[in-house]
């Protein structure tokens, strides 16, 4: 069975789901797969980017949300697997690993970096995207 779902979470308002035609979250038996997770917030008509020009404040918030639709799942990073990491600038984001330690703990999914030329919006540095395997 496919579930899919957009967790209200104080992330992005289903408007954006909506107009953009993508779900941030589906889920197929145990496993849970979550959409380029960005630093934003808000809905369509207003559409905040979180941490503007700042890598560190943009990740802790991806983080956060990431975190809060895992919970919506009754899962949290212990069953975050794998995951890629998509930014603009891949020097800053390596200042930011004690953030992702932070939130992970010892429970360290596979994990890709990518830099990349841009993102959703001209601003945004960074986007997560991942799997969680829920038990």
């Amino acid at each position: 069975m496919i579930e899919r779902s957009n967790p209200e979470v104080g992330y992005m308002a289903s408007d954006v789901f909506k107009a953009y035609a993508f779900t941030q979250a589906i889920k197929v038996g145990n496993t849970l797969y979550l959409s380029g997770t960005a630093p934003f917030r808000g809905d369509a008509k207003k559409l905040e980017l979180v941490g503007e020009g700042d890598l560190r404040a943009q990740a802790e918030w991806t983080l956060e949300v990431i975190k809060r639709c895992l919970a919506a799942y009754g899962a949290d990073f212990r069953h975050w697997v794998a995951q890629t990491v998509y930014t603009t600038d891949i020097a800053a984001l390596a200042r930011t690993v004690d953030l992702f330690a932070r939130y992970f703990g010892e429970h360290t999914p596979t994990s890709t970096w990518v830099e990349v030329k841009g993102l959703f919006n001209p601003k945004q540095m960074i986007e997560i995207s991942g799997i969680a395997v829920i038990e």
